[in-house]
């Protein structure tokens, strides 16, 4: 049995093969062709038309690859997709795109969030979040507002992983619920709030919303014949990509939590009941087993590293963190102004205190950086009553350092596990393969495979600790961290627990 797991991303399309043991059986990568369309400054808009070129290159590599290998295109028995949170483009009643896709980061909708923001309140509240200019649903009450030509021709608003589902099985009006998030669906009552027609948009042009991994269709002949795919491989839905890498990391059962650092952090685990953030900082996902999945995105992660060193020099540099940390550097490294996790803060900066006497030192001292704002992340889930256990799962491009896997598990004074296949395109394969396991955890357990753990070291903890204590009095200082009830320390707890 294979499973197809589809990434559509901010810079490309990722598509991996799995098989139900966690072997990789074929993987392909390719580049938009352009990453953003815009005009305007402070705008970001892509071609819909540009991902599924990219995601059909993907998949037919992918294809040639398992045909190499002895696999048939019937050995897929099913394909999902995961694709970047908010983004929306507007489709016509032929699926055809009538604009560019508003991404995720085009923060235009301002104006549209705060009226969204006081007519769904009690969504808001009931759910935990708050509308922003990042989320689906403003995007689209301005397209309404400013373009009515395209809103009134609009049949339907996609979000980026449904686009590729409906090239792929010719079904374009169904979404998941991981996605539908943003654009304001109910996940407590599953269905689309009271409210939406008081702001003038129409609820007829908003998909159909199922759970993440339910049947939506079966791959079209055309795309069968293109792509070299089985009419006979199931379409599953699928989810954002935060949501798929999580699943990859691990996080798929009450108590687990994933850390994914990358370009920025985000952090999300699994918990019986909702959660509710009272400073809007973090909001919850929900499982198709009916957990939540609790967590949030922050501005801080391995862009800082990327600003003041050029990236063939991250191997050199990294090899000597062992030796000089802890560095006795404390820092919140921001890239920009503004943070939003694990508080909302437009007017945070970063801050950096200590002496700084080398490359090799800074470099060290972003990375201890870094950790500080992780813990400061599961501190504040913690505080909002959330268990996080002595083991975290962990993903994303900080793992490729080994040096600063151990200075984060240092400075949590937790055990890290590093998972074989780390990208959110395998978590997407874990939804399409949830059937044929029954459950996802149960397709987690069979195909998740762990290929590294990273301990703390015992003599750096206490030391990190007081740096930490020190962090946080700064953090607490110099920025607006809302409502926040000081948790039991990590390390504290953590040290009375089994790695």
């Amino acid at each position: 049995m294979l499973f197809m797991g589809i990434d559509i991303g901010t810079q490309g399309a990722r598509t991996v093969v799995i098989d139900s043991s966690g072997n990789l059986a074929a993987n392909k990568s390719i580049a938009f062709s352009s990453i953003n369309a815009a005009v305007l400054p402070d705008q970001y808009e892509q071609a819909a038309d540009d991902w599924w070129k990219a995601a059909s290159e993907t998949i037919s590599s992918c294809v040639n690859q398992l045909k190499d290998n002895g696999y048939l295109p019937s050995d897929i028995l099913s394909i999902s997709v995961d694709g970047t949170s908010g983004t929306i483009v507007p489709l016509d009643h032929t699926y055809h795109p009538l604009c560019n896709a508003f991404m995720y980061n085009d923060m235009r909708a301002k104006k549209q969030a705060e009226t969204i923001h006081l007519l769904l309140q009690s969504t808001e509240k009931k759910l935990g979040y708050r509308f922003n200019a990042s989320f689906a649903l403003p995007k689209i009450l301005f397209i309404r507002e400013n373009m009515p030509e395209i809103y009134e021709k609009t049949a339907v608003f996609s979000h980026q992983s449904d686009y590729i589902v409906g090239k792929l099985c010719s079904e374009y009006c169904v979404s998941d619920y991981s996605n539908a998030l943003k654009t304001g669906y109910d996940l407590i009552e599953q269905r689309w709030p009271e409210g939406l027609e008081e702001a003038g948009i129409d609820s007829s042009k908003l998909p159909r919303i199922v759970a993440p991994g339910m049947r939506i269709g079966q791959v079209a002949a055309k795309e069968a014949r293109d792509l070299g795919l089985s009419v006979n491989t199931q379409i599953v839905a699928g989810s954002t990509d935060g949501y798929a890498s999580a699943l990859a990391a691990g996080a798929v059962k009450t108590g687990d939590w994933a850390s994914i650092i990358g370009t920025t952090l985000v952090l999300k685990g699994v918990t019986k009941n909702l959660v509710i953030d009272p400073s809007g900082s973090s909001y919850s996902h929900r499982l198709p087993d009916g957990s939540w999945m609790p967590g949030g995105a922050s501005n801080i992660g391995g862009r800082c590293l990327n600003m003041n060193f050029n990236p063939s020099e991250f191997d050199s540099l990294g090899a000597k963190a062992d030796m000089i940390t802890p560095t006795g550097i404390i820092s919140y490294p921001l890239v920009g102004k503004g943070e939003r996790f694990p508080f909302v803060d437009p007017y945070a900066e970063a801050f950096m205190i200590g002496g700084i006497p080398d490359r090799e030192t800074h470099f060290a001292a972003l990375m201890e950086g870094v950790g500080f704002a992780e813990r400061f992340c599961f501190e504040r889930m913690e505080s909002l009553g959330c268990e996080v256990g002595p083991a975290i799962y962990t993903s994303g491009g900080a793992c490729k350092s080994i040096p600063w896997l151990r200075i984060r598990a240092s400075i949590l004074n937790r055990r890290l596990k590093i998972p074989e296949i780390v990208d959110a395109a395998m978590g997407s394969a874990l939804l399409a393969a949830m059937h044929e396991f029954q459950t996802l955890p149960d397709a987690a357990a069979a195909m998740i495979r762990i290929k590294e753990t990273i301990d703390p070291d015992p003599k750096k903890v206490p030391v990190y600790e007081e740096l930490y204590r020190k962090f946080e009095q700064e953090c607490r200082q110099r920025f607006t961290l809302g409502e926040w009830t000081t948790g039991i320390s990590m390390n504290r707890r953590a040290n009375n627990e089994h790695l």
